[in-house]
């Protein structure tokens, strides 16, 4: 199998993204555009003539050595082919990353089983949104003596929500480094008319809840979300997916929730992706 290694600048990109486009499992994390927006540091995988592509972006470790990453908490980034990504296909791929992978999310579910890395399982949620909402609503099990309220549909840009996400998300490292990254992602998901928010709240411009969507390959991906801190932003949060699933119920796609607590109580499935390092 012929996977060459190759810099951003060496990369043939209407190749690169037809594949991703044209792949068994496309997604907005395989396309150039996400790539360059979450990080200009990373490199390409790529088998033939661009037939399977995978990326890795490029960071150090508390050594100061180069490491290579695939970030768990956006999308799988896994080996995007045209072709069915069979087991010895997706093994190639394996052995031809570089040394010292911190992880790479594989969008498949079962074990690898490669002699010389290291793997464990990563949960997400999905929802499958085929079914009208009537029906969808029957596995919705916080709903039964939910009080009804009020709710009003606040209009947010991308600069309120990232400030609204960092003023109410949890504390980590990269929040500061996350706040321009999703900046960029969301411009640039938007412009291709990929990407919407949605933020609501009880009082006409008081924001209790909001949370920016890309919509791509069949699936409705929440990339970044919020909520006020208690029983208030507990409740607007699950306000806020019961009216996305209304507003998109019977439409093909799957609603990825990506590790939403909430996400058991509208009935969504928990699927196992599987993580590797070497």
């Amino acid at each position: 199998m012929d996977i060459q290694i190759l810099n951003p600048s060496d990369i043939d990109q209407l190749k690169w993204n037809s594949c991703v486009h044209y792949a068994t499992h496309p997604s907005f994390s395989g396309y150039t555009w996400f790539l360059n927006a979450y990080s200009k540091d990373w490199i390409g995988l790529v088998e033939g003539e661009y037939e399977t592509v995978m990326p890795l972006f490029v960071q150090r470790d508390w050594l100061g050595r180069e490491v290579y990453n695939q970030p768990y908490h956006i999308a799988p980034t896994g080996p995007f082919s045209i072709h069915v990504m069979s087991r010895p296909r997706l093994l190639g791929f394996l052995k031809a990353m570089p040394a010292r992978v911190k992880n790479a999310l594989l969008p498949w579910e079962g074990q690898i089983g490669l002699a010389g890395f290291r793997h464990h399982q990563v949960e997400r949620d999905l929802l499958h949104l085929y079914a009208g909402y009537s029906e969808l609503e029957k596995a919705f099990t916080w709903k039964e003596g939910a009080p009804f309220l009020e709710w009003n549909m606040i209009q947010v840009q991308p600069e309120r929500m990232v400030d609204f996400w960092k003023e109410n998300a949890s504390w980590y490292r990269q929040k500061d480094q996350d706040y321009h990254r999703y900046l960029r992602i969301m411009y640039q998901a938007m412009h291709r008319g990929l990407g919407f928010m949605t933020g609501l709240g009880r009082e006409p411009d008081r924001l209790e809840a909001a949370a920016f969507f890309i919509a791509t390959g069949g699936v409705l991906y929440r990339l970044v979300s919020a909520a006020v801190p208690g029983n208030d932003g507990l409740t607007a949060n699950r306000a806020m997916i019961d009216l996305l699933i209304q507003t998109h119920a019977g439409r093909p796609l799957m609603l990825d929730l990506n590790k939403d607590p909430l996400a058991a109580s509208f009935g969504a499935t928990r699927l196992q992706y599987t993580l590797v390092s070497n």
